[in-house]
């Protein structure tokens, strides 16, 4: 499991965000998801590392084969997320909602190609009744 996170530096000499990615267990990143869903107070980041967190929790708990659902996991991270961020404005409430849908769409979107396989149906020959006439 890869754990990416950018840090903003503001020397003129450095670049503007350098990227970390460190490779990392399960349990240590549900320890580090969760650290930071708390010390970042931003109802986006929180509705990201919460769930992050969430879906890590559960996959030690069941297994590698599990994947999050929309209810609990997301619904739960999502009301936090927008407990969050109504506790600094009401303005942000909407606005952490609109933009965690957004995240949550490309996610999905993402997910979806890396881990979801392709099937192909077989499509039979429409039969005709050519040989009989009913009268």
């Amino acid at each position: 499991v890869a754990f990416v996170f950018s840090v903003h530096l503001d020397s003129p000499f450095l670049a503007d965000a350098v990227l970390f990615i460190m490779v990392v267990s399960t349990g240590t990143l549900l320890v580090l998801s969760s650290l930071l869903s708390l010390l970042v107070f931003n109802g986006e980041d929180m509705y990201s590392w919460s769930l992050l967190a969430f879906n890590n929790l559960e996959i030690l708990i069941f297994g590698n084969g599990f994947q999050a659902k929309i209810f609990p996991q997301i619904v739960t991270c999502l009301l936090l997320a927008l407990f969050a961020s109504g506790l600094i404005h009401q303005v942000r409430i909407t606005h952490c909602f609109t933009f965690s849908l957004v995240a949550l769409y490309y996610i999905n979107k993402i997910s979806s190609i890396l881990y979801q396989s392709t099937t192909l149906v077989p499509v039979l020959p429409k039969s005709s009744d050519k040989g009989r006439k009913g009268n």
